[in-house]
């Protein structure tokens, strides 16, 4: 059968390697080109696909769609058995996994003998979530019967799309402003020239290699670690004219625009984010970095509670007039004892655990939540909400020049205030005063939030164990400033 296929993306088809990074700007054929290369390894040999994205709570959300359109326009629906949830090769036995990564973790743990994994829309995926899924998807030793597994062979591939955002993202940290080798580490430089020669020879001319210098190429090969390649609409020979009229309005427009959508530039911030100027500012100023914690003192929390949606706790330890914000959690679906637990584990010296307003109603389970904070043994605050969220705001902003965060620990939680954005005007296109509150960055800006507002004078409070929202002011404290790179 005869397949369209974009040059540019061959390598996925012929030349094995651990991590196959594209990324990019829009009309580069990034998802469909994967979706194609994907179908026709599976009509090859036996294989367990993965498809992952970071956030997938139902299978529309995923590319499942992707696949199984490109499937009826290859002809191969007599091929494979689609389901609404899985797909699956009739011929050759290979299937295809949907996945989310955030708050599955176990099941991604359990996950075994995964010959090719696909992350789309990657630049969404947690620092937390490439560090189960690396290790996660393992082949198997050299001397097993069933082979090393991947689709050559050689063991499991991850395969990596997305079109960048911003440069803090996790994902473009790893791969494209600190990319991996693109061998395995005992592969010598003079072997690695020698190899990119060869090989460049090879797909310009007909050569033909002796027996020695074969085994060399392929062992070389072999060990092949990363490729990364940035593609975009002009390595597209099918870019369709709807699209390039778009790209060439945009391109007249405004040249950043056409960068960051077209050509896959970062942005320095996200349209329409909330704390912007405040995040530049920590970041000029180096208050966002790694930083030692001082295991002997306090820590503070402050949360964000959900149960369908997330809850998001913020640690933060004061210094003098400064907040150093240590760690940060969040997850799903999980109640009360989990994530007490989760503090029992990380062995701090707790203080107050501030709560929003619905920790003394709303439940994750058959009792408050400030009730099981209590009953094990942690005093916990609870931080009155105002009616308007611009207060909110408002409050977190007040404070943000005295925080510092650990870039490490803290890493989804910065995600999360980077990327609280305002809402768009369906009607007009223009940003509203109110935040987005349907997304998955939400419930770590409200957890901020709590932290802010709870920035209060204690005794202007009617009650010693909640704060209401008026004056704030910021926590006092006699310790000198301990924390440092």
């Amino acid at each position: 059968m005869e397949v369209k296929f974009i040059y540019a993306l061959s390598f996925l088809l012929s030349d094995p390697a651990r991590y196959k990074v594209l990324y990019g700007g829009r009309g580069g054929g990034k998802t469909e080109g994967i979706a194609i290369a994907l179908i026709l390894f599976a009509r090859t040999k036996r294989l367990r696909i993965a498809c992952f994205r970071e956030f997938q709570n139902k299978i529309k959300e995923s590319v499942h769609s992707v696949i199984k359109q490109k499937i009826i326009d290859l002809g191969l629906e007599h091929e494979f058995k689609i389901t609404d949830t899985g797909i699956e090769c009739l011929t050759t036995g290979s299937e295809f996994l949907f996945l989310g990564l955030r708050y599955n973790i176990d099941g991604i743990k359990s996950l075994a003998f995964i010959d090719i994994a696909w992350i789309e829309e990657a630049k969404n995926v947690s620092k937390a979530s490439w560090k189960i899924l690396g290790p996660t998807i393992r082949g198997r030793p050299a001397d097993d019967p069933r082979g090393r597994g991947g689709p050559f062979g050689l063991g499991p591939e991850i395969w990596v799309s997305f079109n960048p955002e911003l440069d803090d993202d996790e994902t473009y940290k790893m791969f494209i402003l600190n990319p991996p080798s693109d061998f395995n580490l005992d592969v010598t430089p003079e072997d690695k020239d020698w190899f990119y020669k060869v090989k460049d020879l090879m797909e310009n001319s007909e050569i033909k290699l002796n027996e020695s210098d074969e085994q060399r190429f392929q062992t070389i090969r072999s060990k092949r670690y990363s490729i990364i390649k940035k593609i975009n609409y002009q390595d597209n020979p099918w870019f369709p004219d709807d699209l390039r009229a778009e790209m060439e309005q945009s391109r007249a427009k405004s040249i950043d625009e056409y960068l960051e959508v077209w050509q896959g530039n970062t942005k320095k911030v996200l349209d329409g984010a909330i704390y912007a100027d405040e995040i530049r500012k920590a970041i000029a100023e180096e208050r966002i970095k790694k930083f030692k914690c001082d295991t002997s003192k306090p820590v503070n929390t402050f949360w964000d509670l959900g149960h369908s949606d997330k809850t998001a706790i913020w640690f933060t330890q004061t210094a003098g007039m400064e907040f150093y914000h240590i760690g940060y959690y969040e997850n799903r679906l999980q109640k009360m004892p989990h994530y007490i637990k989760y503090l029992q584990d990380t062995g701090f010296i707790f203080g107050k655990m501030y709560l929003p307003h619905d920790g003394d109603s709303e439940t994750l389970s058959n009792v408050t939540p400030k009730k099981q904070l209590t009953d094990a043994g942690y005093k916990v605050v609870i931080v009155d909400r105002p009616a308007k969220k611009f207060v909110g705001i408002n409050a977190a902003r007040s404070v943000f020049d005295l925080c510092n965060f650990d870039e490490e620990n803290c890493a989804d939680g910065l995600t999360c205030l980077r990327r609280y954005c305002y809402k768009v005007n369906e009607e007009t296109g223009h940003f509203s005063k109110e935040p987005d509150h349907d997304t998955p960055w939400s419930h770590g800006a409200d957890a901020f939030q709590t932290f802010a507002l709870s920035l209060k004078s204690e005794a202007n409070s009617k009650k010693p164990d909640r704060i209401k929202s008026n004056k704030i002011l910021p926590f006092r404290s006699s310790s000198v400033g301990w924390m440092g790179t």
